[in-house]
């Protein structure tokens, strides 16, 4: 992995952890019926199911337990933050093209 850039790496990182905490948060109170008819809160809630996947999905039982969860939502918050980091150094990395291929 050439031209890794740690810091975006890291400031996605906490961003999406807080995306992950608030998301969770509004899922729950949409469970216990406490949040109305608020559409951003309905929106924020529907990303838990985004931000979930894929350690929550593949791994059902080994998230049962809390901590497991929480563990499991920081590697889906690393996953998605490598993820963007790729995709931004190939959007904006520029090409290289060989002249012997030309």
């Amino acid at each position: 992995m050439k031209q890794f850039n740690s810091t975006f790496f890291i400031i996605c990182s906490i961003i999406l952890a807080v995306v992950a905490y608030e998301s969770y948060i509004q899922a729950v109170a949409i469970d216990e019926g406490r949040i109305g008819n608020s559409l951003l809160r309905h929106s924020v809630a529907n990303l838990f199911n985004i931000m979930r996947f894929p350690v929550q999905v593949l791994f059902k039982s080994w998230s049962r337990n809390p901590l497991n969860f929480a563990v499991g939502l920081i590697v889906n918050c690393l996953l998605y933050s490598f993820a963007l980091e790729r995709i931004l150094h190939f959007i904006l990395s520029p090409r290289r093209i060989d002249d012997d291929s030309l």
